[in-house]
């Protein structure tokens, strides 16, 4: 993507072109007091010199006086009205970000990261304001005086003027040998930013495993290498510019010199005026300031083409194939679900993660995926959860396909607890209540005792009151995810979804919670992704996964004769879990 700042968030400041407009106006207003404040004190100058007396000195002195603080006056309100309208522009831009994100595919936030939509929704928008407040109005007249000046000198005498005129080129030339690569060299710099960031995130949030499997030299390596990069990469971007930063810096204070040697021959000769002398040389002094401005805005634009290409990412993020309007609610009777021929890739991956999948789950069933790490059974759950859109395929739920649904439709369908559960830093009965915002305190007893947690709960001081702290971390894995499991069942839905959602559990816990999801799943269907064979024994069906495909499909009896890698599968579980009872037997 490589469309300019106002290319890609023009729509967000169309709204307000009139406040923008009215600040460019008052801005080229100012920019004309500032002029004739310019040759005033030229006049003036040209008058003392030329042996003017003093009274007829005021009126000028005055004048000069006036025009400054009516500059001032008015750029002041040109940039209020531009903040205001600035401000109204991020609100939308945040809104509009917000609500994309409120209707993203979930699969859009695996790949991109909390902290990286934290950054760009605070840090990154909030760094337009500078450029929508200021750009318009102060680059307008940063750029107008300058030019206006060069219009009136060759008015004035077109030989002091194109000195100054060769002066000013050779100072941009200066500057756009700083342009070199620019585009290239701020996204890296972005890149080796965005690198030191997540290195810190990971050492501050991961110090207490660091520490206790001793791995703070290592750790501290690779924050010390992205710390480093960041700052190697900025001091030889900084390098490579410097000789045109010096040069651009060296240029504008030494413009006088130059004018003033051709504009001494020339008033010595008698081809120029006192007065003109004067005005040329306060004009030789003050035209590279708003010129030095109004490039810092050009740096700004460049800086900000990167950020608006972020924004843009996310509005332009593709949707999921959802019906636009609502339709009458499906009878929850029948198949519940049903994959037909359904195939998925990542990122248009040529590999695989699903590979034509065909089952059907009926209305009040069972259905459980087990296989290898990386099988796709996961990958099943979150296609049917709404994570993605389907490569190939059909996925139908009550007899109508996915995209017939509006999205809020199949949120009231299907309930997904996933395997990394978040919990808000609120108390346990409103993160229960989530669920179902207009529940009665006693509604949320309830989804908790069927989700098994309820005696814990109570045990706590607080008890339902007691507050999780950020994302639920004053609470072990195994509670947060049976809090989430009573969250689901809290939704009402008629197909619940668990992704390894008893993993954090002990075996104790787990055999509590497998037997409180028995009570809470009748009369609705039941999805369920694990690992471990002896909690999904009394499934309906098992699917054994493997490379994306089904390899067998039925009860637990079946799979065990039926399919060599299930049985396997069985066989070390029961081992393993043989082992485990004898290491705690008493000798």
């Amino acid at each position: 993507m490589s469309n300019s700042f106002f290319d890609n968030l023009g729509e967000f400041l169309t709204p307000y072109k009139r406040k923008y407009a009215v600040a460019v106006a008052i801005s080229i207003i100012s920019v004309v007091t500032e002029l004739s404040a310019y040759a005033l004190t030229g006049k003036l100058a040209g008058h003392i010199f030329g042996g003017g007396g003093l009274y007829d000195a005021m009126a000028p002195v005055a004048a000069i006086a006036g025009c400054k603080v009516a500059t001032a006056l008015l750029m002041n309100l040109s940039t209020q009205i531009s903040h205001h309208a600035a401000y109204e522009s991020l609100r939308d831009i945040r809104k509009a970000v917000v609500a994309k994100m409120m209707n993203a595919p979930l699969g859009y936030f695996e790949k991109n990261g909390s902290g990286r939509l934290k950054t760009l929704i605070v840090d990154r928008i909030e760094g337009i304001e500078l450029t929508l407040a200021h750009l318009l109005p102060e680059m307008t007249a940063n750029i107008l005086i300058p030019g206006a000046l060069v219009c009136i000198m060759l008015a004035v005498d077109w030989r002091l003027a194109l000195c100054i005129l060769g002066w000013i080129l050779l100072g941009l030339a200066a500057f756009c040998g700083m342009l070199i690569g620019y585009d290239k060299k701020y996204s890296g710099q972005i890149s080796a930013y965005k690198a030191m960031n997540q290195a810190i995130v990971e050492y501050v949030g991961g110090i207490e495993v660091i520490k206790t499997f001793n791995q703070t030299d290592k750790c501290a390596k690779k924050y010390e290498s992205a710390v480093g990069y960041h700052a190697d990469y900025s001091y030889k971007w900084s390098k490579d510019t410097q000789i045109f930063s010096s040069l651009c810096g060296a240029i504008s204070p030494y413009s006088i010199f130059p004018l003033l040697t051709v504009g001494l021959v020339l008033w010595g000769g008698g081809n120029l005026g006192t007065s003109e002398l004067f005005f040329f040389m306060i004009a030789a002094l003050g035209i590279f300031r708003p010129i030095v401005k109004a490039i810092g805005y050009f740096d700004q634009l460049a800086k900000m083409k990167t950020t608006s290409n972020e924004i843009r990412e996310v509005l332009d993020c593709a949707m999921l194939k959802r019906a636009a309007d609502g339709r009458i609610e499906p009878k929850t009777e029948g198949c519940a679900v049903e994959f037909s021929h359904v195939s998925f890739s990542y990122d248009d991956s040529a590999k695989t993660a699903v590979n034509d999948i065909t089952l059907k789950v009926p209305h009040g069933t069972t259905l459980a995926l087990t296989g290898p790490s990386g099988s796709g059974k996961s990958t099943i759950a979150k296609l049917l959860a709404g994570y993605f859109d389907v490569t190939a395929g059909e996925i139908k739920v009550y007899g109508k396909p996915f995209y017939e649904y509006t999205q809020d439709e199949l949120n009231r369908l299907i309930a997904y607890v996933d395997q990394d559960v978040y919990l808000f830093d609120t108390t346990i009965l409103e993160n229960i209540r989530i669920g179902r915002p207009d529940a009665s305190d006693s509604d949320v007893f309830d989804a908790a005792k069927k989700a098994g947690c309820d005696d814990f709960i109570r045990s706590l001081p607080d008890g339902y009151n007691t507050n999780v702290g950020s994302a639920g971390g004053r609470l072990s894995g195994g509670e947060r995810q049976r809090i989430a499991i009573a969250r689901a069942i809290m939704k009402d839905a008629p197909i619940l979804i668990l992704d390894e959602a008893t993993a954090s559990s002990d075996p104790e816990n787990e055999t509590l919670i497998q037997a409180a999801l028995s009570r809470a799943a009748e009369g609705k269907t039941l999805i369920i992704v694990a690992h471990r064979l002896r909690t999904i024994t009394s499934a309906d069906q098992i699917a054994y996964i493997k490379n994306g495909k089904v390899e067998m499909i039925g009860s637990h009896e079946q799979l065990l004769l039926g399919c060599r890698d299930y049985a396997d599968m069985w066989r070390i579980g029961s081992l393993n879990q043989e082992e485990n009872n004898q290491c705690f037997q008493p000798s």
